[in-house]
């Protein structure tokens, strides 16, 4: 079923009627090392079927590793939802306090922008480099 929906989202961007992802979902059981992380890749690790961490490399900086709580009682902790294509949903937006600043919701898979990104809440007026 996942193969049928990846050849599904592949043809709709074809066609141009879907954007590409920026990111898509790959679940794993174990916490990923550093040299399994990907650009645009989000990995999620279960455990007895319940969504545990969401890891993911920063859009802005991909040297920054991201890693967010899925459990409810974490506080903070984020949702991660996924449409009929797999693509995730992240709510709340993901800000980066220190590295990057950046500062970002991902829907459908898709980076959307704050437009404090970049800038340190210490330093609001800051000139961080502009996000890519």
């Amino acid at each position: 079923m996942a193969m049928l929906r990846s050849i599904l989202l592949w043809l709709l961007v074809s066609l141009g009627l879907a954007r590409r992802p920026d990111f898509t979902v790959m679940i794993v059981r174990d916490h990923p090392d550093d040299g399994a992380m990907k650009p645009g890749r989000v990995f999620i690790v279960t455990s007895g079927g319940h969504m545990k961490w969401a890891y993911f490399l920063c859009p802005a900086d991909p040297t920054e590793v991201i890693q967010l709580s899925l459990m409810t009682s974490r506080r903070p902790h984020w949702r991660l939802t996924r449409d009929w294509a797999g693509r995730p949903t992240i709510h709340p937006s993901v800000l980066q306090t220190a590295g990057s600043h950046a500062h970002f919701w991902i829907r459908g898979g898709v980076v959307e922008w704050c437009e404090d990104t970049g800038k340190s809440a210490a330093h609001p007026d800051s000139k961080m480099p502009p996000r890519p």
